[in-house]
């Protein structure tokens, strides 16, 4: 067994790498291997206000917010002619932040600015990447997986190694070494009926950077150009249309620029560098389980879909956010194996149900154009708030009034009562007031550790809550005393937690349901998901038996 690595990640883009973090945070030795060298180009580039979030528990935000940008307007021009609006209008509905959503609207940033930030984050740790490392294959044995692993030397030398480790995860992308040597079934349909040319080129002049630029409409020609969100020339273009020779226009700039002026009727913008250009049908695929044995899949590796709607990568980092946390729970000896059959459990329904909403998406897109964009809007449940894994084995909730079927309905939306669940996005708080200053949840929660919310009245007594959690390491539980803005001033000294805080400005009892008793619990997992909703100390030990080893 290698005694450096305990997790061998194979795949270095976004998902792959946010796993990596993830288990570094939880101070679990990571190696992460990419089979080519670091991405070029856009590619995924929104990142939905659920994935902000994550950023944020991550501390990977402020690099993120320091260059992403909000997504530009989208301009539908007539024809012909192409330089006369047809229509404008924002393809997400752009909302206000609010004190428990602080990251109201989805952000653009590449697929490669974001695993470069994460990648910085990572060396930080001292985890470097090991690009033009290729995975050959791994045999699952007692208690280890063994992995055949090849690079190169800086002499261009051939090197092939065998490394052993406790678990292996494959966010190697659609065509997953991992996914295949599993045996994993990769069901769904490959989109025949839609055909594009993606890429990325240089814009000297022509159109602004001011929005997003669109001609004609997908069931006959259709053409986008997207700036990018730094202040360069290059712009993301998606070209499609029936009567088009797709594989003529992928092979270089000179067929693109001709498809271009065809497509927008303009013959006055002028292009630079082509920086790639690539031919792309939409698969429809996703996995039956996440994992097998000491192995699991995440991302592309797993599912993959129309690019409608900006959830791929979004999905995939979830994935491993979801993940990350139970490897390491059962590394460290403080769960058992069985937690991580949760992870297919969880992430199952919701990936699912992501392809129905972006397979919908396409279809209104493709089908049933309308030639002033409408069609191509999207709803706020694409922002992920509502994600939830509401009715898994590991969570409680004593305070549900919905019955099972009903808080299984739908993966991506809030729950019908109005209120939150255990499975549900934990909402922030601000204005929390402490001995030490003001802080909010968000910066209280972490990737590392199970936040335990307490209500309760001044004069509580944590002593009970502290003697069921103090068998445990102590940084893997953070105990929140939150008292309500009429309490005491200064607030009395309250034994048994870290924290004791007043709701100075209410948010906290608005957003979570306080309820008219003494002592409700709220334990938010570390990936920022309500694992219960209890009323007492017995539903904190009932949360525990379901996720911890009995100590």
């Amino acid at each position: 067994m290698s005694s450096t690595t305990s997790v061998l990640i194979v795949g270095a883009g976004p998902v792959g790498s946010v796993l990596a973090l993830t288990l570094l945070k939880n101070g679990i030795a990571v190696r992460i291997i990419d089979k080519t060298g670091p991405q070029v180009g856009q590619k995924g580039l929104g990142i939905q206000p659920r994935s902000l979030e994550m950023h944020h528990f991550l501390g990977t935000l402020p690099d993120i917010l320091s260059i992403a940008r909000v997504m530009p307007k989208c301009t539908i021009y007539k024809n012909p002619g192409g330089t006369e609006p047809l229509k404008t209008f924002q393809l997400d509905p752009l909302e206000e932040p609010t004190p428990e959503l602080p990251y109201a609207n989805a952000l653009m940033l590449g697929q490669h600015r974001q695993q470069s930030i994460i990648h910085r984050h990572l060396q930080q740790y001292g985890c470097k990447i090991e690009f033009h490392t290729e995975l050959l294959s791994f045999e699952q044995l007692d208690g280890y997986v063994s992995a055949t692993i090849a690079s190169r030397d800086a002499n261009g030398k051939d090197i092939v190694e065998t490394v052993k480790v406790p678990y292996l995860v494959g966010t190697d992308g659609a065509h997953s070494v991992v996914r295949k040597s599993l045996g994993l079934t990769f069901l769904g349909d490959t989109r025949n009926d839609v055909n594009m040319v993606i890429g990325d080129i240089k814009v000297k002049s022509g159109v602004t950077r001011k929005c997003w630029h669109c001609w004609g409409d997908a069931s006959i020609r259709f053409l986008t150009l997207l700036p990018t969100e730094v202040d360069d020339d290059i712009f993301t273009f998606i070209v499609s249309g029936k009567d088009l020779d797709h594989a003529k226009i992928a092979s270089g700039k000179d067929e693109l620029v001709k498809a271009i002026s065809l497509i927008s009727d303009r013959n006055d913008i002028e292009f630079g560098d082509l920086i790639w250009i690539s031919q792309y049908r939409p698969n429809i695929r996703m996995v039956d389980k996440f994992g097998e044995g000491r192995v699991f899949v995440a991302g592309d590796a797993a599912h993959v879909h129309s690019p409608m709607g900006g959830q791929g990568t979004n999905s995939g980092v979830q994935d491993s956010f979801n993940l990350g946390w139970k490897l390491a729970l059962v590394l460290k000896g403080l769960a058992p194996p069985s937690l991580l059959d949760s992870y297919t459990e969880e992430r199952l329904p919701v990936i699912a149900t992501m392809l129905q909403k972006t397979t919908l998406l396409l279809n209104r897109g493709v089908a049933n154009p309308t030639g002033d964009g409408s069609n191509w809007e999207r709803g706020r449940e694409i922002k992920q708030l509502g994600v939830n894994y509401r009715g898994s084995s590991i969570l409680v909730d004593e305070t549900t009034t919905l019955d099972n079927d009903a808080i299984r309905t739908d993966s991506y939306s809030l729950a019908g009562d109005g209120v939150i669940h255990a499975g549900d996005r934990a909402p922030e708080a601000p204005g929390l007031e402490g001995s030490e200053g003001v802080t909010s949840l968000f910066d209280i929660f972490g990737p590392n550790h199970h936040t335990v919310l307490i209500f309760g009245p001044p004069e509580f007594d944590g002593g009970e809550i502290a003697a069921l959690i103090g068998v445990y390491p102590k940084d893997i539980f953070k105990t929140v005393l939150i008292l309500d803005a009429g309490s005491p001033d200064p607030m009395p000294h309250t034994s048994g937690v870290d924290l004791v805080l007043r709701d100075r400005d209410g948010h906290a009892h608005r957003v979570y349901p306080a309820l008219p008793r003494s002592g409700i619990l709220i334990i938010v997992r570390p990936d920022g998901v309500i694992g219960a909703i209890v009323t007492g100390v017995e539903g904190l030990r009932r949360y525990l038996k379901g996720v911890f080893l009995v100590q």
